[in-house]
């Protein structure tokens, strides 16, 4: 399977100059979109000279900016296990095929870590350990991250809601929705139309918005307080998540010692109940 733009950049980012990192940032936030400007449009947006967008490209492996913005036409439907099965051929031995399935997650790990603001993952922490509720949104794989999310915040601390909930009620989940709440969003491909007004709800009430999401988001991350990147390439099909899945854990521990005692007391009466209940075999 060809590379994609994004792959080309993720892998040459740490040789980027100050400049090659605006523009970086430019294409990568531009996503498919980026098919519709010129390259005079996107010197301009990343406030650097067209011959600097030219030699970038060149860098990047394209012949010139017109193959960039057939690629960027091509990758719109990436995402979609049928669009990604396109090309994809049997290993010749299992060994293979999971020797490949490893150093992708490696890499997506590696990539995802190297990349984060430390001040930004320090920030999502302290706004989660501050806030009076925290509502968790994610559909489709964001629906399983969000659930993860949920499992591990919910035992160090109250006032956790996953949205939507058992009754699919959006309107009644986020009725209470207000400015001392954090709305925690998994914003992954295949996107979901219902995140932007949920998010745009947020928005008005004045709840701050944390962003998980893969490298090519562009909407609802302009719309968020804060904003952590996870790559998600796929070996093969569908995209992996053990990135947004090692974050979440990270975050939610980091949690549970900023918490201190509150969550300390949370936990010994969660196993409190398990003992009464006698739920889980000891």
């Amino acid at each position: 399977m060809k590379s994609t733009l994004q792959d080309r950049i993720l892998a040459c980012q740490d040789h980027f100059t100050e400049s090659e990192r605006r523009l970086a940032d430019v294409t990568l936030a531009c996503g498919f979109k980026l098919a519709s400007y010129s390259a005079t449009e996107i010197a301009q947006m990343a406030d650097v000279s067209k011959a600097t967008v030219a030699r970038f490209f060149r860098g990047l492996g394209y012949a010139n900016f017109n193959d960039v913005r057939t690629q960027a036409r091509d990758d719109a439907d990436r995402g979609s296990p049928l669009y990604e099965l396109a090309g994809v051929k049997l290993p010749l031995a299992p060994a293979d095929s999971l020797e490949h399935h490893l150093a992708n997650d490696l890499k997506n790990l590696a990539q995802t870590l190297q990349a984060l603001d430390a001040e930004t993952v320090e920030q999502t922490v302290l706004a989660l350990s501050k806030a009076r509720r925290v509502f968790i949104v994610g559909f489709r794989n964001g629906r399983v991250l969000a659930q993860y999310a949920w499992a591990l915040l919910t035992q160090v601390r109250s006032e956790v809601v996953l949205v939507p909930g058992a009754g699919l009620n959006l309107a009644e989940d986020l009725a209470d929705l207000g400015t001392a709440d954090v709305m925690l969003v998994m914003d992954f491909r295949r996107r979901v139309a219902l995140l932007r007004p949920i998010i745009e709800h947020a928005n008005n009430v004045g709840a701050r918005i944390i962003v998980l999401t893969d490298p090519s988001a562009t909407e609802l991350p302009a719309r968020a307080e804060l904003v952590l990147r996870c790559v998600n390439h796929g070996s093969t099909i569908f995209d992996s998540y053990i990135a947004a899945m090692s974050l979440l854990n990270h975050l939610c521990s980091n949690l549970v010692l900023r918490l201190g005692v509150r969550a300390r007391n949370r936990l010994k009466h969660i196993e409190s109940l398990h003992d009464h209940y006698g739920d889980l075999h000891r």
